[in-house]
Protein backbone atom coordinates (compact mmCIF):
# COMPACT_ATOMS: atom_id res chain seq x y z
CA UNK A 1 0.00 0.00 0.00
CA UNK A 2 1.07 3.71 -0.96
CA UNK A 3 1.81 5.67 1.99
CA UNK A 4 1.60 2.72 4.77
CA UNK A 5 3.92 3.45 8.02
CA UNK A 6 5.45 0.24 9.63
CA UNK A 7 6.95 0.58 13.02
CA UNK A 8 8.19 -2.75 14.58
CA UNK A 9 8.27 -2.42 18.38
CA UNK A 10 9.15 -4.63 20.92
CA UNK A 11 6.23 -5.90 23.73
CA UNK A 12 7.65 -3.79 25.95
CA UNK A 13 7.56 -0.96 23.84
CA UNK A 14 3.47 -1.98 22.77
CA UNK A 15 2.50 -2.26 27.03
CA UNK A 16 4.70 1.22 27.55
CA UNK A 17 2.12 2.75 24.89
CA UNK A 18 -1.03 1.00 25.67
CA UNK A 19 -0.11 1.88 29.44
CA UNK A 20 0.90 5.66 28.34
CA UNK A 21 -2.00 6.30 25.81
CA UNK A 22 -4.27 5.42 28.79
CA UNK A 23 -3.22 7.86 31.10
CA UNK A 24 -3.22 10.42 28.55
CA UNK A 25 -7.08 9.74 28.02
CA UNK A 26 -6.68 10.04 31.89
CA UNK A 27 -8.24 6.63 32.50
CA UNK A 28 -5.22 6.10 34.93
CA UNK A 29 -3.62 7.81 36.93
CA UNK A 30 0.44 8.36 36.95
CA UNK A 31 1.04 6.73 39.59
CA UNK A 32 -0.80 3.27 38.54
CA UNK A 33 1.13 3.78 35.48
CA UNK A 34 4.13 3.52 36.86
CA UNK A 35 3.29 0.79 39.11
CA UNK A 36 2.26 -1.37 35.72
CA UNK A 37 5.62 -0.48 34.30
CA UNK A 38 7.71 -0.04 36.91
CA UNK A 39 8.74 2.91 36.29
CA UNK A 40 8.44 6.38 38.38
CA UNK A 41 5.76 9.02 38.23
CA UNK A 42 8.72 11.22 36.80
CA UNK A 43 9.40 8.80 33.95
CA UNK A 44 5.96 8.18 33.23
CA UNK A 45 5.65 12.04 32.69
CA UNK A 46 8.97 11.58 30.48
CA UNK A 47 7.11 9.02 28.43
CA UNK A 48 4.35 11.54 28.11
CA UNK A 49 6.07 14.04 26.93
CA UNK A 50 7.68 11.78 24.72
CA UNK A 51 4.99 10.25 22.78
CA UNK A 52 2.90 13.87 22.98
CA UNK A 53 5.72 15.15 20.73
CA UNK A 54 6.63 12.30 18.64
CA UNK A 55 3.47 9.89 18.53
CA UNK A 56 3.81 6.69 19.56
CA UNK A 57 7.12 6.44 17.44
CA UNK A 58 8.66 8.61 20.39
CA UNK A 59 9.05 5.52 22.63
CA UNK A 60 10.79 2.88 20.14
CA UNK A 61 14.03 2.40 21.27
CA UNK A 62 16.46 5.04 19.75
CA UNK A 63 19.50 2.81 19.52
CA UNK A 64 17.09 0.37 17.13
CA UNK A 65 19.38 -0.34 13.91
CA UNK A 66 22.07 1.48 14.35
CA UNK A 67 25.44 -0.01 15.04
CA UNK A 68 27.25 -0.78 18.41
CA UNK A 69 29.80 1.82 19.68
CA UNK A 70 31.64 -0.80 20.97
CA UNK A 71 32.41 -2.46 17.16
CA UNK A 72 35.16 -3.41 16.46
CA UNK A 73 36.52 -1.26 13.55
CA UNK A 74 36.49 -2.99 10.17
CA UNK A 75 40.40 -2.74 9.15
CA UNK A 76 40.82 -4.43 12.79
CA UNK A 77 38.38 -6.93 11.66
CA UNK A 78 39.85 -7.71 8.36
CA UNK A 79 43.64 -7.91 9.95
CA UNK A 80 42.35 -10.24 12.76
CA UNK A 81 40.33 -12.61 10.08
CA UNK A 82 43.34 -13.00 7.96
CA UNK A 83 45.38 -14.06 10.65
Amino acid sequence: MVGEDRVLMSGKELRRVHVIRQVLEKRITQRAAGTLLGLTDRQIRRLMRRVQAAGDQGLIHRGRGKPSNRRIAEPVKAKMLRL
